[in-house]
């Protein structure tokens, strides 16, 4: 028989192996011997083969593979069970395998999947000098890379971690930093995303007569959480507020523009009317109303705006605004002039599709007052209209197919119309 090692020399003077094969499987049986006694690490049958068959990876797949860790994390936890839980609903994870559970009904390991890679975790054991984080004293951060900053870091706030920084970017990317409820500080890093365009809704606002009702009915029907300060709702990826305004209920509408004394011209020539301009954090205001009556604002976004989502990004975010005009071919020169828009006739007779921004919009002629009718999206519409009726709002239309989903026609308690999606 063959020496099976024979592969390993070469006229008789041994060769060593690739070196990063040799790393990678060192790696692999370190790990492995690590683990407390009786507790066997998932996958060690095809271990081997894994890392001696060769990857084939093109151009696009390894730029978009974030770096392989130089060290597999393996968490102390206080409650390894309500962790399992949390990652899981809060970042995305998945559970391997059953957890193996120690004599004494502590969870002695466990493993989850969570961004392409693997993460173990176990109950404290104090007694093995193995202790969850202290408060205010984590040492180790672990780097999470995911599709959507915005959205990663909203779920896990609304799932109780603790925001140590808020949403930046820099080197390329955007990111925040969060204290998990188990002490674990994690830094959440997904793509830039693509830059707010000309003509994109970049601020909305609700305006009713009493704003702190407006506040309440929304927070128990969409979950909104308001500042009564800065009249801002707090847990939006759309900027979002709830102003007091004389008159009919409506959204009001902030529109991006790259250069704010070009749209100041346009308005002017399309037949509207310019106001005042105003300072905020994310660019200059320039409050007008348009050739119909219907008030509107435009504003020179600041640098690295992200654009909004086509639908909205998640439940109580607008998914489209549809505006209700007595002419729409009047509504379309105007803002096509002003903010470049484009149109293509809708589902319904004398409608018409924005076909250029975010969120989606359309117009419907035939309408007595101006105004804008939002639809806001629901993770349950059946649940959502229930809770519209428990804040006193009205159901003007049941929940009903459309070809993009579940629709309801709802107002809230002061009158102001708006739909509820669930796609």
């Amino acid at each position: 028989m063959s020496d099976p090692l024979r592969v390993l020399h070469n006229e008789d003077l041994p060769v060593q192996p690739d070196p990063a094969f040799a790393a990678r499987l060192r790696q692999r049986l370190e790990a492995a011997l690590s683990l407390p006694e009786g507790v066997e690490m998932s996958g060690t049958a095809t271990a081997v083969s894994e890392l001696t068959e060769p990857k084939t990876e093109t151009s696009e797949t390894t730029a978009a593979a974030p770096p392989r860790s130089a060290a597999l994390p393996y968490l102390s936890v206080a409650d390894a069970r309500a962790a399992l839980a949390w990652y899981t609903d809060a970042l995305g994870a998945t559970v391997i395998g059953e957890p193996i559970v120690m004599d004494d009904g502590r969870i002695g390991h466990a493993e989850i999947e969570i961004a392409g890679g693997t993460l173990y975790l176990a109950d404290e054991f104090p007694e093995l000098g193995l202790k969850a984080p202290a408060p205010e004293s984590v040492s180790v951060s672990l780097m999470l890379h995911v599709a959507d900053t915005d959205a990663a870091l909203r779920r896990a706030r609304e799932q109780g971690a603790d925001v140590v920084r808020d949403i930046y970017e820099a080197h390329g990317s955007r990111s925040a930093t969060i204290i998990d409820p188990f002490g674990h500080r994690w830094m959440l890093t997904g793509p830039v995303g693509e830059p707010i365009r000309q003509g994109d809704i970049g601020y909305i606002s609700v305006w009713v007569p009493d704003s702190d009702r407006a506040a309440a009915f929304y927070g128990h029907v969409l979950g909104w959480t308001f500042d009564p300060v800065s009249h801002q709702v707090t847990n939006t990826d759309l900027p979002t507020g709830i102003f007091a305004v004389a008159g009919r209920p409506t959204l009001f509408c902030c529109y991006a523009v790259a250069d704010l004394a070009a749209a100041r011209t346009a308005i002017t020539e399309a037949g509207g009317v310019v106001g005042e301009s105003r300072e905020f954090e994310f660019g200059t205001v320039l409050d007008a109303t348009d050739s119909q009556g219907m008030a509107f604002a435009v504003f020179e976004p600041t640098a690295g705006r992200k654009r909004p989502q086509l639908n909205g990004s998640g439940p109580g975010e607008l998914s489209y605004v549809t505006f209700e005009v007595a002419d729409p071919a009047a509504f379309r020169d105007f803002y096509g002039q002003v903010l470049g828009w484009t149109f293509e006739p809708g589902r319904i007779d004398d409608g018409w599709q924005v076909t250029n921004v975010h969120p989606m919009a359309g117009a419907a002629g035939g309408s007595a007052h101006p105004s804008t009718v939002p639809m806001w999206t629901v993770a349950d519409i059946d649940a959502a209209v229930a809770r519209v009726r428990e804040a006193g709002g009205t159901v003007l239309a049941e929940p009903s197919r459309q070809p993009y989903g579940l629709s309801a026609e709802c107002t809230d308690d002061q009158g102001g119309r708006f739909y509820l999606g669930e796609f």
